[in-house]
């Protein structure tokens, strides 16, 4: 300070206006300005915060002036740097808090979050050990810690002093923790800690706490510091939670929508299937029947192969609901149905329904000769069933008739009318004694 020109030429200024003799020195004798002179008798202290600094020595006591001035100019310049390591102080508070947060507001794990609280805690205090304590939603603490880099996880009490600073939402500084009676001796050698609260809107959701294997003297300074680092890491913890919830709902509402997507075609496979099957046979409908027939044509005409229709009708069926009862008529139908299903089993050929007690076949690809062959399998494995029919005038059991028709498909000629030629030659089938098949040429005129 005595180096700068404007306090040396006032020194200066005072000796020559004032014939002064004096010299100024430290605490150990060593003259900081003007000419060491032991005669001098008049000693005064320079003093700052009632700290010895310095002495103004001199020959007469008129240098008690010059002592009052440079007490008062030191004590300025000691308020400078005070204010200064102050300001430097608290703008690398403000640094440290602003690269904190720009680091934690790119996290959106806790992971992440858990590594940058870490580090940067390491840098800030000496520690042997990093924890954050998060409340559960059993009121239980959930631990976590960085071993190597990987994240592990233990469960806790809300006892000890983690648990003090959890309830007040105060920090702590405990230096000597064998001296603590709230600290509970864990396998971890503790000797020092620090601990804070990890609050959010005046909510404490969980604690950091740094622990060192040594005596440390934590101060107050690193506290308020550490503080306002864990003011940060709550507001990021909470952003991750929410933001893990978020992704917890989302897939749990993709899930409903792909479980309720399922549903929904599972609903309309099932409508589908009931406007396809008749409910009591589980045979293909009329109206399916009459799609499929119209697709078959279309292609094996296309193709220029046979197909082939049979019409199925039980024997005197009326007669057998009369005596039987419709409970044992539907069981019968039911019966018949899956007998010609499990008969008819080539992908393309088809049975159905095709009203009370008649079901009609379509065999593609199939000839006049292949469908008489069929048809004399379904009339026998009927009768093999036996059921019993004491009210039919052709047999003492269950039996069908059935007309079979053959032709190659024209485009331009309608499908209804290979059904009305098997039609005709079931009423023929009837009209020979019932319980067998005959077959009527079908050469349509094609229509226009």
């Amino acid at each position: 300070m005595f180096r700068k020109p404007d306090l040396n030429s006032l020194l200066e200024n005072f000796t020559e206006t004032f014939n002064l003799s004096f010299f100024i020195s430290d605490t150990q004798e060593n003259v900081l300005w003007g000419n060491f002179n032991e005669s001098y008798n008049y000693h005064y202290p320079i003093v700052v915060d009632e700290e010895i600094l310095g002495w103004v020595k001199g020959k007469s006591d008129k240098i008690n002036a010059v002592c009052q001035m440079l007490n008062y100019i030191v004590k300025e310049e000691f308020n400078k740097k005070l204010l200064a390591a102050d300001t430097l102080e608290k703008y690398e508070e403000i640094y440290f808090l602003s690269s904190i947060s720009h680091k934690l507001s790119k996290c959106l794990t806790f992971e992440e979050i858990m590594k940058i609280i870490t580090v940067e805690t390491n840098k800030l205090l000496e520690s042997s050990k990093v924890y954050i304590k998060l409340l559960n939603d059993k009121g239980e603490l959930d631990i976590f810690s960085l071993i190597g880099k990987k994240l592990s996880k233990g469960q806790g009490t809300i006892e000890s002093i983690s648990g003090y600073v959890l309830r007040s939402g105060e920090a702590e500084i405990v230096n000597d923790v064998q001296q603590d009676y709230r600290y509970i001796p864990l396998a971890d050698d503790t000797k020092s800690l620090i601990c804070a609260p990890l609050k959010v809107q005046n909510q404490t959701i969980g604690v950091i706490k740094v622990i060192h294997n040594e005596s440390v003297k934590y101060t107050s300074e690193k506290l308020k510091l550490f503080t306002a680092l864990t003011s940060q890491a709550a507001i990021a913890i909470q952003n991750s939670q929410h933001h893990d919830q978020l992704i917890k709902y989302s897939h749990t509402l993709e899930q409903k929508v792909l479980e309720r997507t399922k549903e929904l075609e599972n609903a309309k496979e099932k409508l589908e299937y009931l406007a396809t099957v008749d409910e009591l046979t589980q045979l293909y409908n009329r109206r399916y029947f009459n799609e499929y027939l119209d697709q078959e044509w279309r292609r094996l005409g296309r193709e220029r192969k046979f197909i082939s229709l049979i019409v199925c009708d039980i024997d005197y069926f009326k007669l057998y609901n009369d005596y039987y009862h419709h409970q044992a008529g539907d069981k019968c139908l039911y019966q018949v149905a899956q007998c010609l299903k499990n008969l008819i089993k080539r992908p393309a050929d088809l049975v159905a329904r095709f009203g009370g007690e008649e079901f009609i076949i379509i065999l593609s690809n199939t000839n006049s000769l292949g469908a008489e062959k069929v048809a004399l399998k379904l009339c026998n494995a009927v009768a093999a069933l036996d059921i019993p029919h004491h009210r039919s005038k052709c047999s003492s059991h269950v039996t069908l008739s059935l007309g079979v028709a053959t032709t190659m498909p024209r485009v331009k000629v309608s499908p209804q009318k290979l059904i009305q030629a098997a039609d005709k030659a079931l009423y023929k089938a009837k009209d020979r004694g019932r319980n067998r098949f005959a077959t009527v040429e079908f050469s349509p005129k094609i229509i226009h």
